[in-house]
């Protein structure tokens, strides 16, 4: 089975392009993992409870997202949370997991520095979004 990795920072855009690439892709076959990577607010420190409470708001935001993609999905799906920046949490889960695909929100995603050397480095494509006519399924 085909893999995706998609990364969202839990907003409106993000879950609507994605539900709107998957309504225009509805003959998918593919197992996409959602990882919403998270952060304390800037300035406070790393203690245990300023942990727990960013990642229990990131819980809360990725369950709201979830809420707003089709019910039910045409596509397996696996969601996770990650603290860390979105150019680290790509960078962790290309060098780490094997993906057929990273599909990217250019509205919600900025890729790392140096894309193309990251990517070469994985077995992923880049798929943008915004291209609804992509089809991965071949």
């Amino acid at each position: 089975m085909k893999t995706a990795l998609f990364l969202t920072d839990g907003s409106v855009d993000s879950a609507l392009s994605l539900r709107c690439w998957l309504a225009t892709n509805p003959e998918l076959s593919i197992r996409l993992t959602v990882v919403h990577p998270y952060d304390i607010e800037l300035g406070t420190t790393l203690t245990k409870n300023t942990y727990q409470i960013a990642k229990q708001q990131a819980i809360n935001r990725l369950e709201h997202w979830l809420n707003m993609l089709p019910q039910p999905w045409a596509v397996e799906l696996k969601t996770e949370i990650l603290l860390a920046s979105p150019e680290l949490a790509v960078t962790i889960h290309l060098l780490l997991r094997p993906y057929t695909y990273l599909l990217v929100d250019d509205q919600a995603f900025v890729l790392p520095a140096n894309p193309g050397e990251l990517l070469q480095k994985s077995t992923a494509i880049l798929c943008r979004l915004g291209d609804y006519s992509f089809a991965p399924v071949s």
